[in-house]
């Protein structure tokens, strides 16, 4: 490993830190890493060379490229603070280096500041303006930090002129820039926008089995049989590839919370509040809104002369390529009927082709569960226990099923005896309040596993509150990640646990900012000039 790293080093290698890094999964190994990088700078810094004992001096990039594997090393373990620290040092030396604001970028990530991760990434795109993966990844950091009209740009420099760059990435079928885009709009809530990008995704897996029809003949004809099945082989699980199962799964969980909270109630409460509106406040709303309604008038106005256009071409169309599929509307998307229907639409090819996945059980349950299909829940259930019985979300479907079918007063004769029958070899005799107080005590070290444990005691007995509470805020247990701590906070702010005091709000909030200072998720008003202040800082460096 010494050898290695010195080596390394010395030739100044960007991916060096890649290619070790399946070594992070053994505490012992990253203790001697550490180790012999601390040695590294120490030595390099005192006496230009790697030890002490080492004749042959080393040339000053050794020690910049240390610093960097340093920085990522780091990031590696989770210590954001310490990777800052160590990847300024290279860059206040040599600040035209591309890769160094690219792990600037990603060390931002990982701490959860997206805002600051762009920054690094578009410093270093600027750079460099004809590297296409530095644009790509840009353009995808700016996504995560829902600057959708900004990413677009970006990635419109690489794209054929001409063409907007959203129709081209579409026509590529690129479907990373796809699905960040879905997982942006969900974040703002733009539910129509995300489900139009799924539903583009889903038609582009269409379009790819279609598009083998004519590879059939071809490879009957030529006898390449070889590819023939391969090609057959890779059409049966087409719809397990990530992009299909990440774009089902925003969709899903979209069409679940249109479900649950339908946009024409929404819509009601958030119009604006006139009432308490300054007359200049008003004035400007009116004109604004005046404005949005002659801009509606106008772009109906061109889709009635579009449909009209699009009646006259549509037998000619029709005749040379056949039927045209559906425009994709974002508001008929996001007002669809029957949300739950639309949801079974991109839940079935996951149970079909990716049940080994234990998220895709949890969402199929909590897509009948809302149905009142029993049967189907109990499917859930089953396929579940196969995939991972002790995963945390899955903990607490199998115990609202189960207090589900106990308060169910009246069964089908067949139904009952069904459920029965199955319930029995999952459960035994075991009540709610049993199976979860054996799920917390099995998983006492876990904090993914408590919390889950925490909801269901709450949702079992609501005077289990503060008790539920300090289980979950517990941050004194393995496995404590920011995104993890994020959703704890999420979960309290939501009402999983009622009506939560602001005091223990606050507290939980402070305790997880101590542990990830550059999370925007944990920022307090204590905190905000810091965090303005790091912003600041953080510019006048780039």
């Amino acid at each position: 490993m010494d050898e290695y790293l010195q080596r390394g080093l010395k030739k100044g290698v960007p991916p060096l830190f890649i290619t070790l890094r399946s070594l992070y999964s053994d505490p012992e190994k990253v203790r001697i890493i550490e180790e012999l990088l601390l040695g590294y700078e120490m030595s390099l810094k005192l006496n230009e060379t790697f030890k002490e004992t080492d004749e042959d001096k080393e040339t000053p990039t050794t020690l910049l490229w240390t610093y960097f594997f340093i920085a990522q090393h780091f990031d590696q373990i989770g210590q954001a603070k310490k990777a800052l620290e160590y990847i300024q040092k290279p860059i206040q030396s040599t600040p035209t280096l591309v890769e160094l604001y690219v792990v600037q970028g990603r060390i931002y990530k990982n701490a959860g500041d997206m805002k600051l991760a762009m920054n690094s990434l578009d410093e270093a795109q600027s750079l460099d303006t004809a590297d296409r993966y530095v644009n790509s990844k840009c353009a995808k950091y700016m996504l995560r930090a829902n600057m959708i009209k900004e990413a677009e740009d970006m990635c419109a420099k690489f794209t054929r002129e001409g063409v907007s760059a959203v129709d081209n990435l579409k026509e590529m079928q690129c479907m990373w820039f796809e699905t960040e885009c879905a997982a942006a709009y969900r974040r703002l809530g733009r539910w129509g926008s995300a489900l139009k990008k799924c539903h583009e995704i889903d038609r582009h897996f269409t379009e790819i089995i279609e598009d083998q029809f004519d590879f059939h003949t071809y490879c009957m004809r030529k006898m390449t049989l070889r590819a023939y099945v391969k090609l057959l082989r890779l059409e049966d699980v087409l719809r397990s590839h990530p992009f299909f199962y990440e774009a089902a799964k925003i969709a899903i969980e979209i069409y679940i919370h249109l479900h649950d909270h339908p946009l024409s109630d929404s819509d009601a409460n958030q119009q604006v509040d006139t009432e308490n509106l300054t007359p200049s406040e008003l004035k400007k709303l009116k004109n604004k809104q005046r404005k949005a309604q002659k801009k509606a008038a106008i772009e109906k106005q061109k889709e009635k002369d579009k449909a009209k256009q699009d009646v006259k071409t549509k037998n000619k169309e029709e005749e040379v390529d056949g039927p045209k599929e559906e425009e994709l509307d974002a508001d008929k998307l996001a007002r669809v009927e029957n949300p739950l229907e639309q949801a079974v639409h991109f839940l079935s090819p996951l149970q079909d082709f990716a049940k080994d996945r234990i998220e895709v059980h949890v969402l199929a349950y909590n897509v009948y569960s809302r149905q009142g299909k029993l049967l189907l829940m109990l499917r859930s259930i089953k396929q579940g226990c196969v995939a991972d019985r002790n995963d945390p979300k899955f903990h607490e479907c199998l115990v609202r099923f189960l207090k589900t079918v106990q308060e169910t007063a009246s069964l089908d004769k067949t139904v009952d005896l069904v459920l029965k029958k199955e319930m029995q070899s999952i459960y035994g005799d075991k009540s709610p309040q049993t199976l979860n107080a054996e799920f917390l005590t099995k998983n006492m070290t876990s904090l993914a596993h408590q919390l889950s444990g925490a909801r269901i005691m709450y949702y079992l007995d609501s005077w289990c509150q503060s008790i539920a509470v300090s289980i979950a805020t517990n941050l004194d247990l393995e496995g404590v990640t920011r995104i993890l701590c994020e959703e704890i906070l999420e979960s309290l702010q939501r009402g999983d646990f009622g009506k939560c005091d602001k005091v223990v709000l606050d507290e939980y909030q402070v305790n997880c900012h101590k542990q990830f200072v550059n999370s925007p998720a944990f920022y307090s008003i204590t905190t905000s000039n810091n965090v303005d202040m790091a912003t600041l800082n953080h510019s006048g460096d780039s």
